[in-house]
């Protein structure tokens, strides 16, 4: 799909919304102890604000899987995003789903607290490089 300019930025500006949206619930969430839900929408988070990436930057990407590929592919393997940053985008995602399918998984209120930093401190980053130069 090919986009002009205001539709691209349109685009991802919603994507990028969509994503403070999720850190919102998560915040919210981990404050009534709901953790599992706070894994996911800090999964969410991340997904959407590199969503926004890679509208920015011009990278189809039709999958879960297929996104964090690309990611490490585009990102991390370049540079542009750190080997940490690409772990955590896969620790988020394992959570995520555990946190959503597996009946007998309780994610904690520490991994959740530590992740949260870790995530906000992500999508600092992530939103830099979709507001960067090129």
């Amino acid at each position: 799909m090919s986009l002009k300019d205001e539709e691209r930025q349109t685009l991802i500006n919603l994507y990028l919304h969509k994503s403070d949206e999720a850190l919102e619930d998560a915040r919210l969430t981990s404050s009534q102890a709901r953790w599992n839900v706070a894994a996911n929408r800090l999964y969410y988070s991340l997904f959407h604000a590199i969503t926004a990436l890679f509208v920015s930057d011009g990278i189809p990407v039709h999958s879960h899987n297929g996104m964090k590929v690309k990611f490490g592919q585009e990102y991390v393997l370049t540079g542009l995003a750190t080997e940490e940053e690409g772990k955590l985008l896969s620790q988020m995602e394992t959570m995520r789903e555990r946190a959503d399918y597996d009946a007998v998984f309780t994610a904690s209120e520490a991994i959740i607290k530590e992740r949260m930093e870790s995530v906000e401190s992500m999508l600092r980053h992530i939103t830099e490089l979709v507001h960067r130069t090129r």
